[in-house]
């Protein structure tokens, strides 16, 4: 059987994407993709997966390629399927994340002729892609082909060039688009570009006036953003006298003076607080959950602050920016660790203090009698095994994570690119596909109910534990004033709901308890932390809205009572 030529350029692309190391695809069905489809499906180093909801299937690449550090294709036909991708590829542009992204179309002709999904797609992802690719829609002329197979090893390079990111082809085809009758899928020799990338170093002159500079200021503090552990930063970092902030989704739960509890204690007023200024803050990695930190920060407006990162578009989060260091983390703590390992201790022991007290706040706070939401997952957080992972939803689900802190060997995420509810179910469905480690979800009911066709699909879960906290709606908007001053305040801001998990659980064949006290929540924590349960579970807390917002407010009274007391005590 002969190859069927007039749609080789497009099954080249699987050969391409491959031997540039590609290893996972996700699919969603559809017919003017079937090129595409039948390519990716007949390459035996790609692993494929087909998910219909094309909105879950972009969060589920994302979760892959953010688990594996590596690129993920996504394919989809032409029209809304190709448009339900935006916001996965937004979170993955802004948490740079590489995917690649391939939207099959219908030929520039057709679009706008109320044809059938022939709508305009090729700048339909706008500035959240790296850049964005038309592909020949004939491939007659030799220089078509070359032009085709060029532009893949383009996009496969960009993808994950200095800040990785999503890239898209899109890919008008005409009919048929079907290989003719017996027609073999062969894949070609096509044409191969490879790049070679180094990290940047600082010249000597460089690092030299870096020293003398950083020498100049005594309350230094470090703030480490969204990213994935590194064993050898940390090894540094646990070296310095110097307060080093870490978001619990910096991955640093285990550094000897790591600041963790700092969006509690900021929120409160209390003798001493001032001391906290820094002369010189230092930041790298990407987005930092806690608001109080970026409060306390921005209003010092004589902040001097320094950001680290190699490459790309550097964010003003505190309103203090003056420097940039072209640098990687780990090679600018190196050149600065003699310094700061030498520094006076003096303004580490006062981050250390009201931090140490903190911890000591939540740790007999949460010893009381009365079950909450809060308290389960500050139960379940000192229980989580170690090595295994932990997604936290956004909204009220990753604050309260936040506020807790761990001090185990896990590795958490989160959608903190944007921030959305979206896909956070979807992205933890992705990631934990990737190994058979534990992986663990808390997420709230909207979040949940928003995003449950994460588990409409065939994908094995066995390893998949979610932790659902179910208050009737969206209880953070009780906790921020405002919302509760207005008349649409339930309806919708709250969006109050009366559904359960458990028919969504049967439909799928998981495991569901409901659990609304904590003799119950302890009950059934031992088979949900149980590696040896091979099936996914749903625990469901039943919660409500009023009682999930005088927690909050009952514990940071509290919180802010005790700091008081305790700094006039010292």
């Amino acid at each position: 059987m002969e190859s069927d030529y007039r749609l080789q350029p497009i099954i080249n692309i699987a050969e391409i994407c491959a031997r540039h190391g590609v290893r996972n695809a996700i699919i969603s069905p559809g017919s003017r993709c079937a090129p595409l489809l039948i390519a990716f499906t007949s390459h035996t180093d790609i692993k494929c997966q087909s998910i219909s909801d094309e909105r879950s299937a972009g969060y589920i690449a994302m979760g892959i390629a953010q688990a594996t550090q590596k690129t993920v294709v996504l394919v989809c036909t032409s029209g809304t399927a190709a448009a339900n991708y935006l916001p996965a590829i937004t979170e993955a542009f802004y948490q740079q994340i590489p995917l690649l992204v391939l939207t099959a179309d219908r030929p520039e002709e057709w679009i706008d002729q109320q044809d059938g999904q022939a709508i305009k797609q090729q700048q339909l992802f706008g500035s959240f892609v790296k850049k964005r690719y038309q592909f020949p829609v004939s491939y007659e002329h030799q220089d078509a082909i070359w032009h085709s197979e060029r532009m893949v090893n383009e996009a496969m390079l960009l993808a994950e060039r200095h800040v990785k990111g999503p890239v898209h082809i899109n890919i008008p085809i005409r009919e048929p688009f079907y290989p003719q009758k017996d027609s073999e899928i062969r894949f070609g020799n096509p044409k191969i570009i490879q790049e070679s990338i180094t990290d940047l170093q600082l010249q000597k002159h460089d690092i030299e006036k870096l020293l003398s500079e950083i020498a100049q200021f005594k309350k230094i503090l470090i703030v480490k953003g969204q990213d994935q552990h590194d064993e050898y930063l940390s090894e540094l970092l646990n070296h310095f006298n110097v307060p080093v902030v870490t978001d619990i989704i910096s991955n640093e739960h285990l550094l000897n003076e790591g600041i963790k509890h700092q969006d509690a204690f900021l929120g409160i007023d209390f003798k001493g607080k001032s001391d906290l200024k820094p002369d010189l803050l230092i930041t790298f990695g990407k987005s930092v959950i806690s608001k109080q930190l970026k409060l306390f920060l921005r209003k010092h407006k004589d902040l001097i602050h320094w950001h680290i990162q190699p490459y790309g578009e550097v964010a003003d989060t505190f309103q203090s920016l003056q420097r940039i260091v072209r640098t990687s983390p780990f090679r600018f703590f190196m050149y600065c660790s003699e310094y700061l390992s030498n520094v006076s201790d003096s303004f580490l022991s006062k981050w250390q203090k009201i931090n140490n007290l903190t911890a000591s706040f939540i740790e007999n706070y949460f010893t009381q009698d009365t079950f909450t939401e809060f308290g389960a997952i500050q139960s379940f957080l000192k229980e989580i095994p170690e090595d295994s992972v932990l997604h936290l939803a956004n909204s009220m689900a990753i604050r309260y994570a936040n506020f807790i802190g761990l001090d185990k060997d896990v590795s958490v995420y989160a959608n903190r690119g944007t921030s959305g509810i979206d896909g956070c179910l979807s992205t933890a469905v992705g990631h934990n596909i990737t190994n058979d480690d534990l992986h663990f979800v808390i997420i709230g009911d909207l979040a949940f109910f928003y995003d449950n066709n994460a588990l409409w699909n065939n994908l094995p879960k066995d390893n998949l534990r979610i932790l659902l906290i179910n208050n009737g709606g969206g209880a953070i908007f009780g906790m921020i004033p405002g919302p509760n001053r207005s008349a649409a305040y339930k309806e919708f801001f709250v969006t109050d709901q009366n559904r359960q998990a458990q028919q969504i659980a049967s439909m799928h064949g998981i495991t569901y308890e409901q659990v609304k006290d904590k003799q119950e929540f302890e009950a059934v924590l031992p088979t949900f932390l149980d590696e040896n349960h091979k099936n996914p579970m749903i625990i469901e807390l039943i919660s409500d809205e009023p009682t999930a917002v005088n927690t909050m407010q009952h514990f940071r009274s509290k919180l802010g009572a005790f700091l008081k007391k305790s700094a006039l005590e010292q």
